[in-house]
């Protein structure tokens, strides 16, 4: 490593990821509108996001839990101004995970994250096929007696792969805006016509 490389990560003692990891975080920060609500994508999904999710939730790693956000701690502000519902795990998932990917990776951001949904069965998104994916409305359901303050909600998840499950969520909570992590690239191709050109908000 350069002289250089070294000052920066022995100076700033708060730095989480080098910059060489830093720069692997592919930026897209473009936001789309999905049936009259604005959502946000802050990384375009590859194959280095893939393996970093996978060390995270299936292998565990729950350190990693911060890396995803650290250098987006403006958004703190903007977070915290809303109700921040995330997507869910089925229960057996969470049992064998032992924690919730979607709330520790907000968490980072000092935001209360809400997990007003259930699933009635176990689906494996990766695995699943076009037909069962545009059938999660039928597995996402909506806890009862769960209480939520009165704020403008930001409904959040880590990734967009089709979008099916947004939807459903949207349909069930009615969010002001949603968030995502990173979007596949087949989904950006596809939704390249709901860019909002101009946005105020998050970026």
């Amino acid at each position: 490593m350069s002289a250089i490389r070294n000052f920066e990560i022995f100076f700033y003692n708060d730095l989480l990821i080098c910059p060489d990891c830093s720069k692997n975080f592919k930026l897209h920060k473009q936001v789309y509108n999905i049936d009259g609500i604005p959502l946000y994508v802050l990384y375009e999904y590859d194959e280095f996001l893939e393996r970093l999710f996978f060390q995270y939730k299936e292998q565990r790693d729950v350190v990693l839990k911060d890396v995803f956000l650290c250098e987006h701690l403006y958004l703190k502000n903007i977070f915290k101004k809303y109700c921040v519902c995330t997507l869910c795990s089925s229960d057996a998932k969470r049992m064998e995970r032992g924690f919730e990917p979607a709330i520790d990776m907000y968490s980072s951001l000092d935001v209360f994250v809400h997990s007003p949904f259930y699933k009635k069965k176990d689906i494996k998104q990766s695995s699943a096929t076009k037909l069962q994916r545009s059938q999660i409305k039928n597995v996402l359901g909506l806890k009862q007696l769960y209480p939520l303050p009165k704020k403008k909600i930001l409904l959040v998840d880590d990734v967009c792969t089709t979008g099916s499950t947004l939807l459903a969520a949207k349909q069930l909570i009615h969010p002001d805006c949603m968030f995502v992590l990173a979007a596949h690239p087949l989904w950006i191709l596809a939704n390249q016509e709901n860019i909002v050109v101009k946005s105020k908000g998050f970026w």
